[in-house]
């Protein structure tokens, strides 16, 4: 990246107060910018790093808060952010190119063009690759699985038989997709296992992170609708069915056959219990515990999941029963008083 402020003020109809002539070469975030560096400023939770920021450049709002560096000004800071990376994106990784020779491919594995094949990955027999898939070292990719065009699967993924994962998805470092699911029933003072024999379908721009784990159906199909981003370390458990552009946060948990709807977000370290139904649009906050269907549009926290602004309500009167208690001894002590009045006997204090 070696642009001016003056150009990327053009790109995103910024105005430029400072110096437009100043060269740019890189993008950090506020507290790491260095001398050179374009930043952005949309939370005003950052604004007093803005004060002490080495950025070059950045780009604020409209109020224009004091800073020692060249400021552009823009209505949306983060969207004007997220343009500068399309048009002047940092390094990026550079994928592999062609089939190594270490890698272990099925004689009958469909192969599209451009297809590229890191070392020591398997591609199982009745595989098909679209246009462009990369896999990167060490993936696993089991019988009968079909992987879209545009599709990036990172070192030491798996995929198991009957993955079928759409286009332009993004499978990152240690993620599985299709393991059995957690399926068992007791019998005689065992647990004997329920045969797995379902799948998992991913839509298209699906992106699941970092060693998180999505089991496959014991039968029919556990599904992941497009434009939907799973975070690092989730769980999803088998029959699930997660809709269109949601958001699963990292350590989240989903347990089998829930349905979850169209825009839901599942916060950080939340569970949903197996078997109910989350309507379309609600958010689900960090570490609540969900345990009934919720209807479309709600925002839920706690444990057990109730209204959000509810739960806030109940954690604050929490907070005030020690008080509670106090007044509640105070007024039995003076009740008793009372009654000992009317009744001719000693109160505490004439004793």
């Amino acid at each position: 990246m070696n642009v001016t402020v003056a150009e990327i003020a053009e790109l995103v109809g910024g105005r430029v107060h400072g110096d437009g002539s100043l060269l740019l070469t890189g993008v950090r975030a506020i507290r790491q910018a260095r001398p050179g560096d374009l930043t952005f400023l949309s939370d005003p939770r950052y604004r007093p790093y803005l004060t002490g920021t080495q950025a070059g450049a950045a780009l604020v709002g409209p109020d224009l808060p004091a800073a020692p560096c060249t400021r552009i000004e823009v209505d949306q800071p983060f969207r004007a952010f997220l343009r500068v990376l399309e048009v002047y994106p940092p390094s990026q990784p550079v994928h592999p190119v062609g089939i190594d020779p270490t890698a272990a491919v099925a004689e009958d594995a469909e192969l599209g063009e451009n297809v590229a094949i890191g070392p020591h990955a398997f591609v199982g027999p009745g595989v098909r690759l679209g246009d462009n898939v990369v896999l990167y070292p060490n993936v696993f990719v089991g019988a009968r699985c079909s992987i879209g065009s545009e599709t990036v699967v990172y070192a030491n993924a798996s995929l198991r038989e009957d993955t079928r994962v759409g286009r332009r998805c993004i499978i990152h470092c240690g993620a599985s997709i299709g393991s059995d699911g957690f399926g068992f029933v007791p019998r005689d003072g065992r647990h004997e296992k329920v045969p797995q024999v379902g799948n998992v379908e991913l839509g298209d721009d699906v992106e699941v992170g970092a060693n998180s784990a999505i089991d496959r159906a014991a039968f029919g199909t556990t599904l992941i609708g497009s434009g939907t981003k799973v975070d690092n370390l989730v769980q999803i458990g088998h029959n699930t069915e997660v809709g269109e552009h949601c958001l699963i946060c990292g350590n989240a948990g989903i347990a089998g056959s829930a349905i979850i709807g169209d825009h839901v977000t599942v916060a950080a370290g939340a569970g949903v219990v197996g078997h109910l139904e989350v309507g379309d649009h609600v958010t689900i906050a960090g570490y609540a515990g969900v345990t009934k269907s919720i209807p479309p549009g709600r925002i839920v926290s706690g444990f057990p999941a109730m209204d959000h602004v509810a739960e806030r309500r109940v954690k604050a009167a929490t907070r005030r029963l020690p008080d509670a208690l106090r007044t509640i001894r105070e007024l039995e002590r003076r009740v008793e008083d009372l009654e000992n009045l009317l009744h001719g006997r000693k109160t505490e204090n004439d004793r």
